[in-house]
């Protein structure tokens, strides 16, 4: 019998799976400038970044606003720096290479797209490591801490078995992502199904990444400021001048900001729409509360979560909401990032 949904979700949870989710790329920078260039643009600190290291960070425009979220690696078997970058979304893919390309001015600069020749296998949840072992590719040391202060270091790098081999921040489960030629990801795919991951569709990876409160590209579009979404470790207040720097720094400094990224949830299956409004509820109700980015049905709980940026009046944890759907409205509760299992996503 072929796998459920709910299997699906379980292995993710509880166990292990594996997918090619096609999310994210990776892009390898070189050229004598390329990190004096990237620590100009990039919201957190990557000029030290040494072997080993993989540091999270944004690129914002002048006004705060989200251009991409990105990871920073520095790796062994790999010259120059890569970066994880999403495939998706307002500022995924082509559109991002192009302005990664017009940061690029008179600097000594190679930006490379990696998506014709590799790609990034995941392997997900509590067992992904015993997985990797049994078929000898070794993961990266646990990151003792979290890095150095302010640095945005969210994990480590290793190479094995011709593999790159990264943490992933895919669904909140635990897990890594393999950087992949694109020849070999069946045959790897079908050599972690033999070692017991599962193979699971991105439709169940969704699930849980909503359930874990995670953002995707689809909650981060050009209009966000990330620490609206809960990316407060993504950026620093430390580091030098980069694009956006002085948003962030008055936001921290004068109070907080005007909208939150929070979970929601209601029982049973609805059709909610991306972008859709929410309304207030109580006082509040039928004034505007917010927009819907994401959601998704969870047959294991019988439920439909979704993420949306809601207002201040709205974000905190017990408040609802509403939403609009094809037949009418369903009252949402409100669950903040913070009190989500782990805490908010960095």
């Amino acid at each position: 019998m072929p796998p459920t949904t709910v299997d699906e979700i379980t292995a993710i949870r509880a166990h292990a799976a594996s997918l090619a989710p096609g999310l994210r790329f990776a892009v390898q920078l070189g050229g004598a400038d390329h990190r004096e260039w990237l620590e100009r643009i990039a919201s957190n600190p990557v000029r030290d970044i040494v072997p080993g290291e993989v540091r999270q960070a944004t690129l914002m425009d002048g006004k705060g606003k989200l251009r991409a979220d990105l990871r920073v690696i520095a790796a062994d078997a790999w010259p120059g720096l890569l970066l994880d970058v999403p495939s998706g979304g307002n500022n995924g893919g082509d559109k991002l290479l192009r302005l990664l390309d017009m940061y690029v001015i008179q600097d000594d600069v190679s930006l490379t797209d990696l998506r014709p020749t590799h790609t990034f296998v995941s392997v997900l949840g509590p067992d992904a490591a015993a997985v990797l072992q049994a078929l000898d590719i070794e993961p990266p040391a646990a990151l003792e801490g979290t890095g150095p202060a302010g640095s945005g270091t969210v994990g480590q790098a290793a190479s094995s078995a011709g593999l790159l081999v990264l943490p992933s921040a895919l669904a909140g489960t635990g897990g890594y992502d393999l950087l992949t030629p694109i020849e070999e990801v069946e045959t790897l795919l079908g050599r972690l199904d033999q070692a017991g991951a599962a193979a699971v569709t991105l439709e169940a990876l969704d699930i849980v990444r909503i359930e874990r409160g995670l953002p995707w590209a689809a909650d981060l579009d050009d209009g966000v400021i990330p620490l609206e979404a809960g990316l407060d470790g993504h950026v620093s207040i430390t580091k030098g001048c980069y694009p956006g720097q002085e948003v962030v720094a008055r936001i921290l400094n004068l109070g907080q900001v005007a909208r939150r990224l929070v979970r929601l949830e209601a029982p049973g299956q609805h059709a909610l729409q991306a972008g859709s409004e929410l309304l207030g509820t109580g006082d509040h109700a039928d004034k505007p509360a917010g927009t819907l980015t994401s959601s998704a049905y969870d047959p294991s709980a019988d439920c439909t979560r979704a993420l949306g940026y809601v207002r201040r009046n709205s974000w905190s944890s017990g408040a609802a909401v509403v939403a609009a759907k094809p037949d009418g409205q369903v009252t949402l509760s409100v669950t903040s990032l913070a009190d989500l299992e782990g805490g908010q996503p960095q």
